[in-house]
């Protein structure tokens, strides 16, 4: 991909954006001491969430304007290739490359002010060696042969990168004073509130994600979000030219978000009602289904719902012992969701298929195990009451479980009535 290409795919599906504009709306902070005419003069932009799925994060980067020679440029390390050599096979095995790149800041700023997304400029008060240290830094790491780098959602994503960056230029400070900071989120409940606006995506990725995303972080960890990390290093001191203890951020502007669209509802809770409503319904659905078989009316509304439902909760289980076992993808590992989407619903899947072709009466496979899934959907809620199980899964739970136990009802009611009973017995002669 062409470097103008790759500037325009990143910018549309990461947002990167520099610096904000002198004209932003408010303006807080102390004068920067004095420092050389020609000293590199380093800011940290911060990009609010917008609407698409890949903005719900925000995006941040390291601008330096560089008097001596000229430049304005803006650190970017958001940016990915779709032509790179087994694209979607490292994706999907979580073996993603990610890269830095080196923009023009003016130009990355006024696409942002179009879209309407909140900006944030956090002005640095480094010494003159922590400056030019960090521009070199920064300009080694845009070479061809550095700018790659393994992607991690939470570990080692464009965020964390600009705040290693910060730690290395600082000799390890931020680091040392952010680890020590616990805070009242996981990755999970991050993760929460920035997708709560997407139903469809957060219902997925609360589903898909396991037991490694519900411990408690620190700054430190928090900072792989850019709101979080320009939040965290704010309060920070570092020794000024004259040796005195100084605020880190010397200068702050934002531009709040213009557009009514860009900002994600911070609102999770709220959607676990929907979830258990939808839930109830479908396993209300499925139990109706099969009573309409079980009087004599037909099994295509069963076939149909409970195809249909086995079918999905089946590749969900799916995908998730595929992300267990198969990839790297380590925060998916040990999801105990596994007992509520089962893969155990693809060989359901398979049994509905078979009587839809065959015809008849209701196989005992289908209802045992309809009646399994059933179980071990109940017993998944069972293990949050054991100090060995701690995944955060109300989500799955409530959506799940009724629409299993519907499953298993409809299983069992789908039974033709002459089989559930037994007449009397004729008198021998």
């Amino acid at each position: 991909m062409t470097s103008g290409r790759r500037t325009a795919l990143a910018l549309v599906l990461f947002g990167a954006g520099p610096a904000v504009p002198v004209t932003a709306q408010q303006a807080q902070g102390n004068p920067p001491a004095p420092v050389a005419a020609d000293a590199p003069k380093i800011s940290v932009i911060t990009v609010g969430p917008g609407p698409l799925v890949w903005e719900l994060f925000g995006h941040n980067m390291i601008r330096v304007t560089n008097p001596a020679t000229g430049t304005d440029l803006a650190y970017n390390f958001g940016i990915f290739d779709f032509h790179q050599k087994n694209f979607y096979l490292n994706f999907l095995q979580g073996r993603m490359l990610y890269a830095v790149d080196a923009w023009d800041a003016t130009a990355s700023l006024e696409f942002y002010e179009r879209t309407g997304r909140s900006i944030e400029i956090q002005e640095l008060a480094l010494t003159l060696g922590q400056a030019r240290t960090l521009a070199a830094n920064l300009a080694r790491n845009a070479e061809p042969d550095q700018r790659n780098y393994r992607y991690d959602y939470y570990r080692d994503n464009c965020s964390t990168r600009v705040r290693d960056a910060l730690n290395l230029a600082l000799g390890g400070t931020l680091e040392r004073d952010l680890s020590r900071i616990p805070t009242q989120s996981t990755y999970r409940s991050q993760t929460a509130e920035l997708t709560a606006g997407n139903p469809f995506y957060y219902f997925g990725l609360m589903v898909l994600l396991g037991p490694a995303t519900d411990r408690p972080v620190t700054a430190w960890e928090e900072s792989f979000v850019p709101m979080a990390l320009a939040r965290h290093f704010a309060p920070e001191t570092v020794r000024g030219a004259r040796g005195a203890s100084v605020p880190l951020v010397s200068r702050s502007s934002l531009l709040p978000a213009r557009s009514a669209a860009a900002g994600t509802p911070r609102t999770p809770a709220s959607l676990l009602g929907w979830f258990l409503v939808t839930g109830v319904l479908v396993g209300g659905a499925l139990a109706w289904a099969g009573t309409r078989i079980g009087v004599g009316r037909g099994r295509g509304p069963f076939v149909v719902i409970g195809g249909l439902w086995t079918l999905l909760s089946g590749l969900a289980g799916f995908i998730m012992v595929y992300l267990w076992a198969f990839t790297d993808h380590v925060v998916a590992y040990r999801n105990e969701n596994l007992m509520q989407a089962s893969v155990l619903g693809l060989a359901l899947f398979a049994l509905m298929a078979a009587w839809a072709r065959r015809g008849g009466p209701a196989p005992g496979a289908v209802r045992a195990l309809a009646v399994t899934i059933a179980v071990l959907s109940l017993a998944g809620v069972a293990l949050q009451l054991l100090p060995w199980f701690s995944q955060v899964n109300a989500v799955a739970l409530v959506f799940f479980v009724p629409a299993n136990l519907g499953m298993a009802l409809g299983a069992v009611r789908a039974i033709p009535a002459r089989s559930r009973t037994t007449g009397p017995t004729e008198a021998l002669p």
